[in-house]
């Protein structure tokens, strides 16, 4: 018990303490709510509004397709620009990605050769660029993939999945940023 009341002792004479003190008290409640606050706003680690541009040597039908398979909101709509543009954009900051169609890309896809797509990323952006680098490599896989066959790749499953998304139903990351 007496411990208790040491403890208790030892609280209260900091509490009266810190009710001289302004300094200490401003930052304890700018701590506790701005600080939090403006940190969970800030720091988004989500994909959102992504810019992108797509350099098409090919002019194909597949990479026409790629084009168009960008989803919003993780991107915005893809700019065509040429290939002696890629290094001015991403010097400028204009796009965070920049995807690079190879000349013959789809000839090679349908011989069975491994074409290669290049993607430039601005990593200044550093959440956007680890995050849409995943989803870029992955759509391009998935559009070559419904390309050749014709449909949409996936293994089959030997029953349904309902995905249920409890404590955070609009998957908004800032909630748990603070």
């Amino acid at each position: 018990m007496k411990r208790i009341k040491n403890i208790y002792n030892l609280g209260k004479k900091e509490f009266l303490s810190l009710r001289n003190d302004k300094v200490l008290i401003f930052l304890i409640i700018y701590g506790f709510t701005f600080v939090i606050y403006s940190s969970a706003q800030d720091d988004n680690m989500e994909l959102r509004n992504a810019s992108i541009a797509i350099v098409d040597e090919d002019r194909s039908q597949l990479s026409s397709r790629i084009y168009d398979a960008f989803p919003e909101p993780f991107f915005l709509s893809p700019q065509s620009i040429g290939i002696n543009k890629i290094d001015s954009a991403m010097d400028s900051g204009k796009f965070t990605f920049i995807v690079n169609i190879p000349d013959g890309f789809e000839s090679d896809v349908i011989s069975g050769r491994s074409p290669i797509i290049q993607v430039n990323v601005d990593a200044t952006a550093m959440s956007q660029a680890g995050n849409g680098s995943g989803y870029i490599s992955r759509i391009l896989a998935d559009e070559v993939t419904e390309y050749l066959k014709g449909y949409k790749y996936s293994a089959a499953q030997p029953a349904g999945l309902v995905i249920r998304i409890k404590f955070n139903p609009n998957l908004t990351g800032s909630w748990f940023m603070s």
